[in-house]
């Protein structure tokens, strides 16, 4: 009877913990565009929840800051209404959306009309191609000094990577751009006059740098990036030099 109820408790904990993630999975800040006809704007949408479960939430454009309310989320499906006020006037937006992996995508239905919206949650970390996909600042190390240079990838409707490097040389050939399992490949073809000179890349992704290796004819080269935008951490304060401590006076 004991083993029973335990079980029981365990399994009660467990899907009260489920029902925990299922509603923290809209709770934080969401990066938006919206779509209307050929017209895209961005919001930024930040979503709380209270102690007794209830959602709040604000949306904030250049226009301004407007409420939010009626925010349910249940099953993956989120649903709230936008409210905005100019002068004496109100105007009222219906978001219904889906959301999944830190994506948001659904519609808004207002009187200007029906719009098309996608939401990114911040501080997710990026998964799959999304993990390389951007700017990068790029340090590659040469026997007489460091050249930094810009790698760009890019992915297409179809999955496939692309990628263009911008060096102080001019601008590259990048091909065979590959992403699996955080390692990154590709091969870099440059003109130098007459002739063609190609190296190949790999590297280890870990959020935001790139730690690798371009190969070629004439050896190896350390290669190092850093996404461009990214968030440096901040360097740690070192304590102030303490002064020797004084001898007591006549020497003792």
């Amino acid at each position: 009877m004991k083993k029973a109820v335990a079980a029981g408790t365990v399994l009660a904990c467990v899907m009260l913990a489920q029902v925990v993630v299922a509603a923290e999975g809209v709770v934080g800040e969401w990066e938006f565009k919206s779509k209307m006809d050929a017209r895209t704007s961005d919001a930024t949408m930040t979503i709380t929840r209270n102690a007794d479960g209830k959602y709040s939430g604000t949306w904030t454009t250049q226009r301004g800051e407007s409420v939010l309310s009626d925010i349910t989320f249940e099953g993956g499906k989120v649903k709230f209404v936008q409210t905005m006020k100019f002068q004496d006037r109100e105007f009222k937006t219906s978001y219904e959306g889906t959301v999944e992996g830190g994506k948001l995508k659904g519609t808004a239905k207002g009187d200007r009309g029906d719009s098309t919206v996608e939401g990114t949650l911040q501080g997710t970390p990026k998964s799959g191609a999304e993990a390389i996909c951007g700017e990068w600042q790029m340090t590659v190390n040469t026997p007489a000094r460091e050249n930094v240079e810009k790698l760009t990838i890019t992915k297409d409707a179809n999955g496939v990577l692309a990628g263009k490097w911008a060096g102080q040389r001019g601008e590259s050939a990048i091909s065979n751009v590959k992403f699996e399992a955080g390692k990154l490949t590709f091969a870099r073809s440059s003109r130098m006059g007459d002739r063609e000179f190609t190296t190949t890349f790999s590297g280890t992704v870990t959020g935001d740098e790139i730690k690798g290796t371009f190969s070629s004819e004439r050896g190896d080269r350390e290669a190092n990036a850093t996404r461009v935008g990214a968030k440096k951490a901040e360097p740690s304060k070192a304590e102030p030099n303490k002064p020797a401590p004084s001898k007591p006076a006549g020497g003792k």
